[in-house]
């Protein structure tokens, strides 16, 4: 068995290197793995230790984690070369953190059991900088018992933790968090346009919509401190927005349920990624409809 002390981590992103910081400052050794060499020099900066290979993240921890951008991430990480899972697990936990396909969530944890791992599927909520202020939200499904195990992993991280149930629940419910973010957004930015065709300053705009049901946290909070002032570096990209937009709309259709407002999110989007603004933060769809401009009817 692996030392509850020692945390392996896979993914050094953003989300990794601000989660990293929190468990460092919270008495954790973090030993890390990720493809870029300078995500790995900013751990060692940090105090964590830089290793060569998933596999190696996982030596001697009882919890690894996994914060990477997608399914085929997980899958290297796995099952690659030096991956995790052709070390026994000996009933180690692998807590996989990033926003996936709930289907692709319940192969993976299928695969890591099989290895003699215990998996904890348990997404978070709330971007990058929040993470690096420690206000993460987790989203937290698995056994009972490895629930208990990982509770001071992320307490160390955020500052709530949401039980969802068995895996693959929190997985579920990650998707439609950040499918009805997605949207909202799109809503708010078409609404700001409409109200400035008509004449009506940005300022009347959010006053009235903020004291009705028409406002969400977007209205209130996010873009007031983004796009509308001009800030539109990624605190969630809209790349990663239309990832998991497109993850959601796919759920849909398996599912046998009809996606009336996923699919013109999802091209919304899409077309936001190919307009430039791929890399930038997912307020800058109001700047996207902005650009756009199709002939007025009368």
């Amino acid at each position: 068995m692996g030392d509850v002390q020692t945390i392996g981590f896979i993914g050094l992103g953003a989300m990794g290197q601000a989660m990293t910081g929190n468990l460092l400052a919270g008495g954790f050794r973090v030993q890390g793995y990720d493809v870029s060499p300078q995500a790995l020099r900013n751990l060692e900066v940090s105090g964590g230790v830089a290793v060569d290979s998933p596999g190696a993240a996982g030596e001697g921890a009882q919890v690894v984690i996994v914060m990477v951008p997608d399914v085929p991430e997980v899958e290297a990480a796995f099952n690659g070369e030096g991956g995790l899972l052709k070390s026994p697990g000996d009933g180690r936990i692998v807590m996989v953190m990033c926003t996936i396909d709930p289907n692709a969530v319940l192969r993976f944890a299928d695969t890591a059991e099989a290895a003699g791992w215990h998996y904890v599927d348990c997404p978070v909520g709330k971007p990058a900088d929040a993470a690096r202020r420690k206000e993460s939200v987790f989203m937290l499904s698995g056994r009972p018992e490895d629930k208990k195990t990982v509770e001071p992993v992320l307490v160390a991280m955020g500052e709530g933790i949401i039980d969802c149930g068995p895996v693959g629940h929190a997985a579920v419910i990650k998707v439609v968090n950040n499918y009805m973010s997605g949207i909202g957004a799109l809503v708010v930015a078409e609404g700001l346009r409409m109200a400035e065709a008509g004449g009506v300053p940005t300022d009347k705009f959010l006053e009235v919509i903020n004291d009705t049901f028409a406002g969400n946290g977007h209205s209130r909070m996010w873009f007031p401190s983004k796009a509308l002032v001009g800030d539109i570096e990624p605190g969630f990209a809209i790349r990663h927005n239309l990832k998991d937009l497109d993850i959601a709309r796919g759920y849909m259709i398996r599912a046998g349920l009809p996606d009336f407002i996923a699919s013109g999110a999802v091209d919304a989007y899409r077309q936001a990624a190919e307009n430039g603004y791929a890399d930038k933060d997912f307020s800058a769809i109001y700047n996207h409809i902005g650009d756009v401009r199709n002939e007025p009817v009368d």
